[in-house]
């Protein structure tokens, strides 16, 4: 996997099974570069490798002509981080550092004003807040300890919003029908239903489809993985 920058070219990512197709079309695409009289920049470029089993490690080196390409375990690409092991805890801190500076924003603004109504404040967190914080999330595939994470980021911000303090026993049931809000699994399972009307009335040769209802030719899952 290449996250990959050049001027003029919008391609971003290089795909594929084996070290010699991703060595070919690397070189096609530096190619390809030369051909317009564009120059691949080298320092913009990281090479991912996935492993599997994702506990081992596996190294490769990809040529762009006398020079090795560096190798790196995760990089952001589309506004999420991708890792080689497909894991999404680096993503999931990434996503709450970024809605922790969202809020953070508005504290003094927005938050901590008492003529603002509680649901202006709501409408505000769920347009500005909660975007940043779930970006992307319909593709996701979180397990229990990442929705856990981001709940307990809603919920402390939703206490901070309608001015509970911590020291005040209130059910976080309680504290969502204040705000008038969902928690954030009903979040995830909306927008994941409805991505996935969007995916089925997709004609057959799109590639989302054929992703999404494609069949593994073999191989299993492992037992004993996170839940």
């Amino acid at each position: 996997m290449f996250s990959n920058h050049c001027s003029f070219i919008s391609l971003r990512l290089l795909y594929a099974h084996t070290l010699p197709d991703i060595q070919e079309l690397f070189d096609r695409f530096a190619d390809a570069a030369r051909r317009f009289g564009l120059t691949v920049s080298l320092k913009k470029m990281d090479l991912m490798l996935h492993s599997y089993p994702t506990n081992q490690s596996a190294a490769a080196t990809v040529m762009a002509g006398d020079t090795i390409l560096t190798s790196t375990s995760k990089f952001c690409y589309l506004g999420s981080y991708l890792s080689n092991t497909v894991a999404m805890d680096d993503d999931i801190t990434v996503r709450i550092a970024k809605g922790r500076t969202a809020f953070g924003g508005h504290q003094h603004r927005l938050w901590h004003k008492h003529g603002v109504s509680l649901k202006t404040k709501v409408e505000v967190y769920r347009a500005v807040v909660l975007t940043t914080l779930l970006f992307g999330f319909e593709c996701w595939t979180p397990y229990r300890k990442h929705i856990k994470q981001l709940e307990q980021f809603h919920m402390r911000f939703l206490r901070k919003i309608a001015g509970i303090r911590w020291q005040v026993c209130v059910s976080n049931t309680r504290v969502l029908e204040m705000c008038g809000i969902s928690g954030i699994e009903a979040f995830l399972l909306q927008s994941q239903f409805r991505w996935v009307g969007h995916i089925v009335r997709m004609p057959d040769f799109r590639i989302p489809k054929q992703a999404f209802f494609g069949q593994l030719a073999s191989g299993c899952r492992l037992q004993g993985g996170p839940v």
